[in-house]
């Protein structure tokens, strides 16, 4: 039980470093502003939270959770970017097995 406590202060204590730390480079105007766009839109904060929950927390349930709820933010944006995801599937596979043949030629497996 010692160990949950001390994750879940050691992830939470990372946020809000990790936050803190973006906000004063916001306030320093540090970044470009395409950039600072990007890193602090609203959306983006559960998954940041996510990513630091599942490297600093022993209980990777929290971070699953924000990942998906981040990602559920960003759904509209997934669906335009995969919409036309089919036209890359025959050359990327193409490139896979061409791939794996002179890799495996090299190896003596073929």
């Amino acid at each position: 039980m010692a160990t949950v406590k001390r994750d879940n202060r050691l992830a939470w204590g990372i946020t809000l470093l990790f936050f803190g730390s973006l906000f004063l480079i916001k306030q320093l105007h540090i970044l470009p502003e395409g950039l600072a766009s990007i890193i602090f839109d609203f959306k983006n904060y559960p998954l940041f939270m996510g990513i630091i929950f599942l490297l600093f927390n022993s209980n990777k349930t929290a971070g699953i959770v924000l990942i998906v709820v981040g990602l559920l933010f960003r759904l509209s944006e997934i669906i335009q970017i995969t919409r036309h995801i089919s036209d890359f599937v025959w050359p990327i596979l193409l490139i896979i097995a061409g791939g794996v043949m002179v890799l495996g030629t090299k190896k003596g497996k073929w």
